[in-house]
């Protein structure tokens, strides 16, 4: 009998779907004892609740947040709390006190430096990357931003194709003194990248920016490691905040030889 028990088991275990995400990178796991204590050290802290060992694209996205939030701010809390329903039921009466349905995990709360000033994630929202970042950018005055985008740099370029030649140079100058400031090695790297795609786009036009897409879109579906995929969807991110919605200005014309 006992060896028919420790067979059902290893099967068991053994039966566990391979997509089990249990680890959240920077993610804090809190528990009835430390909830407040930790929540109330941060300005902002945004915490999901989940049954104990989650799994599947919502707890991917939030992993995935976890990981830009970090990147882009040190005032932001990024949490878990695992429920169970069974045996001493860990969790399940902070998960009632906030009144967290069961039924319906994950639940997501941005709390605002308290346990009693809270704002849930609409239960009607996905739970993606994209839209994490839209609830905290409008609950808070945080930013965080798609992978090696700057903000200031990104509120700057808007627009940048169509303005004037000298009008582009002046804004080049002025971003690369600000990208001479940086401290953060990784920002430093995409303030580079900033100035390098806006002296093509003034050399060459909005053409460049199609054409580099294409480009980086060939090497990010090829074989390359996952570092570099990563790096070339920076550049995408980067390259995407110099697109408007209608070109008005003229390419340059190419010199004829």
């Amino acid at each position: 009998m006992m060896r028919i028990l420790v067979t059902l088991l290893l099967a068991a275990f053994y039966s566990i779907p391979t997509t089990w995400a249990i680890s959240c990178t920077g993610c804090v796991d809190l528990d009835e004892l430390n909830f407040q204590k930790t929540v109330e050290r941060f300005p902002f802290s945004i915490v999901k609740f989940d049954i104990a060992f989650p799994y599947g694209e919502k707890h991917e996205a939030f992993a995935a947040f976890s990981k830009s939030a970090h990147k882009a701010t040190t005032d932001l809390l990024i949490a878990t709390v695992g429920i169970k329903d069974y045996g001493e039921l860990e969790n399940k009466a902070l998960g009632d006190r906030f009144k967290v349905d069961d039924k319906n995990f994950p639940a997501i709360f941005l709390f605002k430096g308290n346990v009693e000033e809270y704002i849930q994630l609409p239960s009607h929202t996905d739970v993606t990357l994209d839209n994490l970042k839209a609830f905290i950018s409008a609950n808070t005055p945080l930013y965080i931003g798609r992978d090696g985008c700057i903000k200031e740099f990104n509120d700057a370029l808007k627009n940048y194709a169509n303005i004037p030649d000298a009008e582009q140079l002046a804004l080049m100058e002025k971003l690369q003194a600000k990208q001479e400031q940086l401290t953060n090695p990784e920002v430093q790297q995409s303030g580079k990248a900033y100035l390098i795609y806006m002296r093509k786009i003034h050399e060459q036009g909005y053409g460049f920016l199609e054409e580099e897409t294409k480009r980086l879109l060939r090497l990010k579906a090829g074989k390359v490691t996952q570092g570099k995929k990563e790096e070339l969807l920076r550049k995408l991110n980067i390259l995407d905040a110099f697109r408007v919605h209608k070109v008005t200005k003229a390419s340059p014309e190419k010199e004829e030889l």
